[in-house]
């Protein structure tokens, strides 16, 4: 569900982009937006590399035998 709202926020946000970037809400939410989803980013990356992690360790483990 997480991951649904995630993709609908990205979603809004080209939305935004398109139809209300002459205007200076507009503009203020397109900023505010792409810092959050950037964070958002940032932070699902950070918690896949520490989830793949371990796969990786025992995969050059297996490697360096």
């Amino acid at each position: 569900m997480v991951n649904f709202i995630y993709k609908i926020s990205w979603v809004a946000w080209l939305g935004i982009i398109i139809f209300f970037r002459d205007d200076v809400l507009g503009k203020i939410i397109i900023l505010v937006m792409a810092i959050l989803l950037s964070i958002i980013a940032v932070v699902r990356a950070l918690n896949a590399r520490n989830a793949w992690r371990p796969i990786a360790e025992e995969y050059h483990k297996e490697l360096d035998d």
